[in-house]
């Protein structure tokens, strides 16, 4: 009686035998991550190394070929070819190799002179192909600017809590000089307008001094509860609180002050028709203290989703380099202000002056919040 023996099947994933290590399979892009890895100057070496190995391995085989010929070239024309061929893919070799090491170099110049102008938003790429070593120093430059735009924030979030709390004061003083010293005054101005009556002469001549001096109390009251907070800001909104301002500074001057909205009738954000308001304000104090200007400007304009804020005086002008550095008239605190309070809402305060020719105070502020954003910076 015969068996029949059942056919093996060959198992395709059999473990290989114990004391044999299989070798992972050669892959090119190891190869040219670890070549990406290798520092600038090995890098040099190793190109150099190629071209030399290269050189002389097709050196010799052209040497035999040519050998062949009878009707070879001389011997210094071979010099000569070899020389200028081995020169040649040097050179190209060493171009391509040295180009992808420096391109960090290249980002990092580039955002040097992006951050020498303000703009410390910009990051150095990150390349593939570079030295170690410019790697972890394109990396640290971007570790500090990332500090430097967090200590940014800080301040700006520093500056914002300072700028509301003083807002908040003047508000408080303004509504206690209008309801507490105001209506004092008041009530004083009527006790000697009964005084001006009496039959004593004497009585009613320092009544009515007393009359005089009150009056011009109340309205110094007024006018200083007018500049910390005006009641038509939150009342009636930016463009009739323009008007006012600037019918305000024209008889304080006695120079004629145009004012020009391109607005509309719609309420910008109030935060905003705050900051252009202050702005305004302090350049209009400016030209009072410090132009002796003979006409002034204020314009309001909106194009889209910008505001514009233009306020001009052909007074004497200033250098605004030297003012910011320089407080001894108050000037450079004013402006530092003004800057501070458009750069928090996202905007850019440009100030043009020239000496003799007059100053132009110009703030544009976006309504957008992501047009906001994209007046910090760009990436690089």
């Amino acid at each position: 009686m015969s068996t029949t023996r059942a056919p093996e099947i060959a198992q395709p994933n059999a473990m290989p035998a114990p004391g044999i290590e299989q070798q992972p399979p050669f892959r090119w892009t190891s190869a040219v991550d670890w070549l990406a890895s290798v520092p600038i100057l090995y890098k040099v070496l190793i190109a150099n190394a190629a071209i030399v190995v290269f050189g002389a391995v097709a050196g010799t085989w052209m040497t035999i070929q040519l050998a062949r010929d009878s009707h070879a070239a001389s011997g210094a024309q071979l010099i000569l070819l070899f020389a200028f061929v081995g020169v040649l893919v040097s050179v190209a070799a060493n171009f391509l190799v040295l180009r992808a090491a420096f391109r960090p170099l290249t980002n990092l110049e580039r955002v040097a002179n992006a951050v020498r102008d303000g703009d410390v938003t910009v990051r150095v790429a990150r390349a593939r192909y570079t030295d170690p070593q410019l790697a972890r120093l394109s990396d640290t430059f971007n570790d500090t600017l990332d500090e430097l735009a967090k200590d940014r924030e800080q301040l700006r979030a520093l500056a914002s809590q300072v700028i509301r709390a003083q807002e908040d004061e003047r508000k408080r003083i303004a509504r206690e000089l209008h309801d507490d010293t105001a209506q004092v005054l008041f009530a004083q101005l009527l006790r000697l307008t009964a005084m001006k009556s009496s039959p004593n002469d004497d009585m009613r001549i320092t009544a009515g001094e007393l009359e005089d001096m009150t009056v011009e109390a109340i309205e110094g009251v007024r006018r200083l509860a007018l500049e910390l907070r005006p009641p038509s800001l939150d009342d009636l909104g930016l463009r009739e609180s323009l008007g006012d301002l600037a019918e305000r500074f024209s008889r304080q001057l006695d120079i004629p002050v145009e004012y020009q909205p391109r607005v509309g009738r719609d309420r910008l954000p109030a935060e905003i028709e705050l900051v252009l308001y202050r702005v305004a304000q302090e350049a209009m104090t400016n030209i009072a203290k410090h132009a002796g200007a003979a006409h002034a400007s204020i314009n309001l304009t909106r194009r889209g989703e910008l505001v514009t804020l233009i306020v001009t005086d052909n007074g004497r002008g200033f250098d605004p380099a030297l003012a910011s550095k320089q407080d001894d008239r108050g000037l450079g605190l004013g402006l530092f202000g003004m800057e501070e309070r458009v750069v928090l809402v996202g905007g850019i305060l440009q100030i043009i002056s020239r000496s003799g020719i007059g100053t132009a105070v110009i703030a544009t502020i976006p309504l957008d919040s992501r047009m906001a954003a994209s007046f910090g910076g760009r990436e690089t």
